[in-house]
């Protein structure tokens, strides 16, 4: 049977809890400012749990990382060590399963969003936690990959938030 927006949200917020991670039902707010989200989770510090009108039959589960201006300056184009980071991030994330979009700010590249999506269809528990424990692996992935192409690169927003550095079961 078809679960309606708000059955996958009462669902949502139920396995958020069982985490014990802090969260913040973002849901009139972001309504607010746009008509295409119908919910929204914000949980840690840096993960979206969320479900877009458009898309009636998926949830999302995004971290977002965003870098600090002096991180931000290390990532452009003509960096050899940036072109090799964006090929190793790109095949994680394809071998994963995973989408990844990088976040721009003007000219500059502002952060890194990774996200994957759980239909309607098998919205339950485990389903959910597989995809969140497997986009917070991809992102730590990825946090080490930067930090092995760019001595000093810091990330220092993203490496002491439970909801990466913890799986949701332990």
């Amino acid at each position: 049977m078809t679960k309606s927006s708000e059955e996958m949200k009462s669902l949502v917020e139920e396995f958020i809890k069982v985490t014990n991670i802090n969260y913040e039902d973002q849901s009139e707010k972001i309504r607010e400012k746009s008509k295409i989200i119908d919910w929204q989770f914000h949980v840690g510090t840096n993960v979206i749990v969320s479900k877009n009108a458009n898309r009636p039959d998926r949830i999302h589960v995004n971290v977002n990382m965003r870098f600090p201006p002096q991180d931000s300056k290390l990532l452009v184009m003509k960096n050899p060590s940036f072109s090799k980071a964006i090929m190793e991030i790109s095949e994680i994330c394809t071998i994963c399963n995973v989408g990844h979009q990088w976040v721009k700010d003007g000219e500059n590249i502002a952060g890194l969003a990774i996200f994957s999506h759980v239909d309607e269809q098998i919205l339950d528990r485990v389903t959910f936690h597989n995809a969140w424990d497997n986009v917070a692996r991809v992102s730590g992935h990825v946090q080490k990959i930067l930090r092995s192409n760019f001595s000093g690169f810091s990330a220092q927003n993203n490496t002491t938030d439970a909801t990466i550095d913890k799986s949701m079961y332990g």
